[in-house]
This record gives structure tokens, sequence and C-alpha cells, in this order.
């Protein structure tokens, strides 16, 4: 069955070449492209405007654009490094296996780069891809050499603009100038509540010396994205471009000792953590969707399911909502933030909210997730946030 191995070839040597180097092509994309596989913001920010969509609907389309453009684009030149097959029942055999084969080069090439195991259910889209790009580079076999030298081509100008445009380096450089103003402010924080009212006033001000340009949403992301990262995991740092292990991650570490939400350090590290991750990306196309329960999981330190926890993820995602939803609403939380900070307006009591639950306990108190009694916490929990005035729908500045 030499139709599978790309170097066992029977055709004339100019063929065998042409089809090493578009398995080495394959490889190289593979080797050099960023992990995770994110739009670039302008590209995102492009679909918004010529769809008219909201951010959130505009990022899922950019990515999967995206992922669909570059493991489709990969299909097609592994179609074309494979002999082609005598038989029909070999051909099926090749659809199957060799896009399966560049996805499971994918992981393990993202698993090394990221230090973790992707999200599983973020293989649908790129292994789709290779299908369909698979089955079109059959098509392309069948007709000739004539077409690789366009498709490779293709690919490698595909890479170049990935690979140079970055995830976000506009949006990596805002996070790095708010991570900064963070840090400028350490040596004037208080301690509690009042230091997380700081950090977060401090990363919402503006700029002294920035873009009068810079629009609302954008300046509301990267101070969510910098809260992110100093207040809850510095592995946020990857995602937008930052060295987790830089100098400036590490100083911004420091600033989470001491800040709290109703007394609770987890707490704050739960609502920025999740604030940031919320306007990251979308969880269907990114690892960073993985993140959350890796890490929020991490703060729980094994004590059980806390409903106390769940309450601040959601006030974090309902918070990075409210911020970034329109231009309007995010002047609105800028000139909140400006005339202060008071925790009722963005994080409400939780401290009556079950806690440290085993399986045993939540199963006999709950009945499982989806249940009657588990759906009414969650109900209970939603309507303690529409109660903070800065996480509502209708925002209003004070």
């Amino acid at each position: 069955m030499n139709w599978l191995y790309p170097l066992r070839s029977t055709q004339p040597a100019a063929n065998a070449k042409a089809k090493l180097t578009a398995a080495g092509l394959v490889l190289l994309a593979l080797l050099i492209v960023p992990a995770p596989l994110l739009p670039p913001h302008r590209l995102a920010e492009f679909v918004q405007s010529v769809l008219g969509i909201g951010w959130k609907a505009a990022y899922l389309a950019a990515a999967v654009g995206l992922q669909v453009g570059f493991y489709g684009s990969l299909g097609v030149l592994a179609a074309l490094a494979v002999n082609r097959a005598p038989t029909l029942r070999g051909r099926w055999l090749q659809i199957v296996v060799m896009p399966l084969v560049v996805v499971g080069v994918a992981v393990v090439v993202r698993s090394v780069k990221l230090g973790h195991l992707p999200v599983w259910a973020n293989a649908v889209i790129p292994t789709s891809a290779c299908l369909f790009g698979f089955g079109l580079g059959l098509g392309l076999l069948y007709r000739g050499w004539k077409l690789t030298l366009p498709v490779a081509a293709a690919v490698i100008v595909w890479v170049l603009w990935i690979f140079l445009a970055g995830a976000s380096a506009e949006l990596s450089r805002a996070t790095e100038l708010r991570l900064g103003r963070l840090l400028a402010a350490a040596p004037n924080l208080p301690v509690g509540e009042a230091r997380f009212g700081a950090l977060l006033q401090s990363s919402f001000a503006p700029q002294p010396t920035g873009d009068p340009r810079e629009k609302a949403v954008k300046h509301n992301r990267a101070a969510i994205l910098a809260l992110g990262i100093a207040l809850g995991h510095e592995r946020i740092a990857r995602f937008v471009g930052l060295d987790p292990k830089g100098e400036l991650v590490r100083a911004a570490i420091s600033l989470r000792k001491g800040a709290t939400l109703r007394g609770r350090e987890d707490w704050a590290r739960h609502y920025a953590l999740s604030a940031a991750l919320a306007v990251l990306e979308h969880p269907l196309v990114s690892d960073a969707g993985g993140l959350v329960k890796e890490e929020l999981d991490a703060l729980a330190r094994g004590s059980g399911f806390s409903f106390g926890d769940l309450a601040a993820d959601r006030a974090g995602v309902r918070f990075a909502a409210t911020a970034t939803r329109s231009k309007a609403d995010a002047k609105a939380m800028q000139a909140r933030l400006q005339s202060g900070f008071a925790v009722d307006d963005f994080f409400p009591q939780a401290g009556d909210l079950p806690e440290n639950l085993t399986t045993e306990q939540f199963r006999a108190s709950f009945g499982g997730v989806g249940s009657q009694r588990y759906r009414q916490m969650l109900g209970d929990i939603e309507a303690r946030l529409d109660r903070c005035s800065a996480l509502s729908a209708q925002q209003t500045s004070p």
C-alpha cells in the first residue's frame, strides 16, 4: 500500500522530489504557525464591520475562516505528497487516514508549544477542513503536478501572513502598556477590595500619552486582559502575544497578593481570569477556552464544588461583556470607574452560597448538573448579578 507513504514513489525522480517538498512544507507549516492559531484582531474587526455583527460572532467567524483556510490548504498539500491509489477503496482510505495524520502531527506540535493538550473539541474544525482540502487535493493530484506549485505558494503565503500578523500585535502592545500602568501604581496600592478596585480603575484609566484615536472597546479589552494576567493567571499572557516568563509579566504577578473580592483572594482571581478569557476568544476555536477549567479548578485547590466560585466566574464574564459590548457601553464603564469603585456594583454578596461540596454532597443536595435545584441556584446567582449595576444589561454610569 505504497499510496500512503510519500517517500515510496514509483513516479519519476522529479515527481518524487515534488512530493517530498510538499510533505516538507506541510510539516514546516505546522512547526512555525503560532499556537494556538488565533486570528489577528484586525481581521475580526474587518469581519465585524463588513457583516455588522457583534464582536463574539465576528471573532468566531474570523477564527473559523482562518482555520478552515489554513488546514484546508494543508490537506490539499498533503494530498499532493502521496501516490495515486489504484482503487476506489484506496482513495477512501487516503481521504480518512492522511488528514488524521496531519491533524495528529498538529496536535503533537501544539502540545509541545503550549505545554498541555489542546481542547479536543477544537479538533473538529481543523479535521473537517483537512478532510475537505485533502479531497480537493486528490482531484488536483489526478490532474497533474503542474498545479502543485501554486497550491504550495498559497500555503506559504498563508503561513507567513499568520506568522507575521501574530495573534494580535496591536492588542498585545495595548495590554503591555496597561500592565506597565498597573506596576507603576503598585507602591500606593491598598489591600483587600480596595486593592482590587484600584487595579481595576488604573487599568481602565486613559493612557496619558495614549493614542487619542484608540477605540473605547479596544481600550477596555486590553484593560481586562492586563487584569487577567496580573490578578488571574500569567498564562493568559501567551494568548495575547506576551512572554509569560518575561520580566513584565513576572512583576505583574506580585500585584495579585492581597487583592480580594468579599474578603476572598480566590474570588478576585476567578473574576479577573474569567473576564480575560471572555474577551480573548471564542472557546470553540482556541485552546484558551480549555485554560478556564484547568486554572479555575486549580484555584479551588481540591476543596470541592463552590457556587461562590461559580458566581465569581459568571460575574467576570458579565463584566467583560458589559465593558466591551459596544462603544457606548465601553465609555460608560470607563466613566463609572473614573468616578470610583463600589464593590456592590461589580460583585454581589456570595458568602451564603454553598461551597466545598464533595461529589456525593453535590448529588445529594442538588441531584446533578441540570437538575431543577441546580438551575434554581444558577437563577439565584444570576439574579444577584442582575442587581449589580455595573453588570446589568442597561448599564448607566453614575
